[in-house]
């Protein structure tokens, strides 16, 4: 026995026109229309923020992806740049011209934004902070106990040793986990210099604490290190 499908007929709820379907409200099938924009400064399809220092440069990547199952890219900036409209909520700290390439002129923070078909991106937050050598830890070791409360100073320097606010960094352990110590109380992602981090020594052991400066130039993603060392009571 053969059955036939009219354009328009529905079968358990799918509604099949032309060549795409819908089931409440998703459309299954090919899509010409732009559904939404991404942008980044890394690599297509990684949302982050971003860290830049003053005087850099960069480019945005933007792609517009068209709505419908499978979805699709229809525009890539890699390609064509200029498809797409640029701008920054803070062009003071970094401006972007028509081709997308950002320059960062002040220490602060900024959202970068690309539109298309009237369509506009997420915002990227773009973190800019004024050019740094290196950072520094205090102490340069930690022997405590079980227990015990203790603190972690991170400064950035210049070159000529001035303190520079505003650099942001994450703080680790060099093991897979948490453990020896606890998380700062201030948190470990996206701090700022300068801080002073509050920890408490949870179990007996031996841990390095990672501190790196967070920046699209590996040049300027600083690292410095504090041995932890806790015995127990």
């Amino acid at each position: 026995m053969r059955t036939s499908l009219r354009v328009g007929t529905p079968i358990l709820g799918v509604f099949c026109f032309l060549s795409a379907c819908h089931l409440d409200g998703i459309v299954f099938g090919p899509s010409d229309s732009v559904a939404g924009v991404g942008i980044t400064l890394s690599f297509a399809g990684y949302e982050s923020d971003a860290f830049l220092t003053v005087g850099d440069k960069d480019t945005i990547r933007a792609q517009a992806y068209t709505g419908g199952w499978p979805s699709g890219t229809k525009y890539d900036s890699n390609n064509d740049p200029r498809r797409f409209i640029y701008s920054s909520s803070h062009p003071d700290v970094a401006s972007v011209n028509v081709d997308g390439v950002v320059e960062t002129h002040s220490s602060g923070t900024t959202s970068l934004f690309a539109s298309v078909d009237g369509v506009t991106s997420p915002p990227l937050l773009l973190s800019v902070s004024a050019p740094a050598k290196s950072l520094v830890a205090e102490p340069e070791s930690v022997t405590a106990v079980v227990g015990d409360r203790f603190t972690i100073s991170v400064k950035a320097i210049d070159e000529s040793g001035a303190s520079v606010n505003g650099v942001v960094f994450n703080l680790g352990p060099d093991t897979t986990y948490w453990a020896v110590t606890s998380i700062p109380d201030e948190g470990s992602w996206k701090l700022r210099t300068p801080a002073v981090l509050h920890l408490t020594a949870r179990l007996a052991g031996r841990v390095h604490l990672l501190a790196t400066a967070l920046n699209e130039r590996p040049k300027a993603q600083f690292t410095t290190s504090v041995p932890v060392s806790v015995r127990a009571p």
